[in-house]
């Protein structure tokens, strides 16, 4: 086996041709550059789009750091299919992100981010949480709080909205670690209403950290949101339970199975009385031999749900599955977390960071929505979908005029990428008339992205 360099044009994502096309057609970071509230006027500045594209390709290629944009900087396909004049480096990104105040570059992201929200329903619903980002170093708005991974460490406790049943971050707040989960809850909410644009929020949803006072009066207002929260088991919420007699009980008291049961509730510092569902489920009894006590005791697996749904349009068995639909949303932090570079891209300017995060999960968005025509069918995290639909190696060929991506795949995994790249041409197709598909070449040719 004899190594040698070849001049040819050889990149590790393949893949990207189809993205572009996706991403051309969305016009999204072409709207970003449109509408950008900095003024460039150095003639060796780069190109707004140069720059929000350098950064969204180095989040979408599993990069966690500003530096990580050097992986792209020596693929000269990149400048090619993006329409780049060259890929930025890192203290350019930097630099950029810094001259945008938060305020303005979060109104920026938001107003660019609008036709994503089509995919959604009518109404929507809201599932609210935070998550602890451990920092280390010196970054602006890194303080000690709550920090169940790394107690004592500065971190930052931004809040994320999700609209419930898309895996769609709708809204990202910044905030230090000093904070928690209700801290700043109304302007987030409010921010997250207004970006929506005709797009309603019927149903909020969160965990325990939101079932405060001045959370729900705010929504128990006209016209506002309905809310759906946990709990806290306080004293007080564990005394309402045992009064609750075993006749409101639902369902066979059986191991393993739940019971639910409505009463009303008002605790010390709030305003009203307002419905809460019980649940319990059996999960054994500890006999008093063991126990040391006089009597044999049930144990039970606890949770108590304050809402202001009306009973007439869910009883408390829907009310439990409703808020239970709530998990799919700590997929979302996990996938974020772990296979995108949400902890990551930090600086010591607090509004780099908070810029970087928002432009993270704009292209998360694109991500998602654009796997949705790939594989129609189930959900693909990152780790999974970059494996196969993106890291492809490929070669870039001309031909005259025409230049091709040829990409290093057979078998199977050809096959499942050819109908992806149709249905990708045929949303192209559908959603812009203009645009028109050549017949499908046979295999093994890819269909042509506009």
């Amino acid at each position: 086996m004899r190594l040698q360099s070849t001049a040819d044009v050889l990149t590790p994502y393949g893949g990207l041709v189809p993205w572009a096309a996706f991403a051309r057609h969305t016009g999204i970071f072409e709207r970003l550059a449109e509408t950008c509230p900095l003024q460039r006027t150095s003639p060796n500045a780069a190109p707004v789009y140069d720059v929000v594209q350098s950064f969204a390709l180095t989040a979408l290629i599993d990069g966690r750091r500003f530096a990580h944009v050097q992986r792209l900087r020596e693929d000269p396909s990149v400048t090619e299919l993006f329409g780049m004049k060259s890929v930025v480096g890192d203290d350019t990104l930097r630099r950029f992100f810094a001259r945008l105040d938060e305020t303005t570059a979060a109104e920026w992201v938001a107003h660019a981010a609008q036709p994503l929200w089509r995919a959604l329903p009518e109404r929507v619903i809201l599932d609210w949480d935070s998550t602890v980002q451990p920092k280390y170093g010196h970054q602006e708005g890194a303080e000690r709080g709550y920090n169940p991974t790394k107690p004592g460490r500065r971190s930052f406790h931004p809040l994320v909205a999700v609209a419930a049943g898309t895996r769609l971050a709708v809204s990202y707040h910044f905030r230090p670690g000093d904070t928690v989960t209700a801290t700043q809850w109304e302007q987030s909410m409010q921010d997250a209403q207004r970006w929506l644009g005709p797009r309603s929020v019927w149903l909020n949803r969160g965990d325990l950290g939101l079932g405060h006072e001045k959370i729900m009066a705010w929504h128990e207002h006209a016209h506002r949101p309905r809310f759906l929260f946990k709990l806290k088991l306080t004293a007080n919420v564990r005394r309402a339970l045992a009064a609750t007699p075993e006749s409101a009980w639902q369902g066979p008291g059986n191991v393993g199975a739940w019971q639910v049961a409505e009463g009303r509730l008002r605790l010390p510092d709030w305003s009203a009385e307002r419905r809460v569902v019980f649940a319990r489920k059996l999960q054994g009894v500890v006999q008093a031999e063991k126990s040391g006590r006089l009597f044999d005791e049930q144990k039970h697996e606890l949770a108590v749900y304050i809402t202001n749904l009306e009973v007439t349009a869910y009883n408390a068995w829907q009310i439990q599955a409703l808020y239970r639909e709530r998990a799919d949303a700590e997929n979302v932090f996990d996938e974020l977390k772990n296979q995108w570079g949400f902890n990551g891209f930090c600086s010591r300017k607090r509004r780099v960071s908070a810029l970087a995060a928002r432009l993270l999960l704009l292209v998360y968005n694109l991500w998602n929505l654009f796997l949705r025509l790939l594989e129609p069918q189930r959900h693909v995290e990152a780790a999974g979908g970059r494996r196969w639909f993106l890291t492809i190696a490929a070669r870039l060929v001309q031909s005259g005029r025409q230049k091709t991506l040829q990409v290093s795949v057979q078998g199977a995994w050809w096959q499942q990428l050819h109908d992806g790249y149709t249905r990708v041409c045929e949303w192209l197709a559908t959603t812009a008339p203009q645009l028109k598909t050549p017949p499908p070449a046979p295999a093994p040719a890819a269909p042509v992205l506009a």
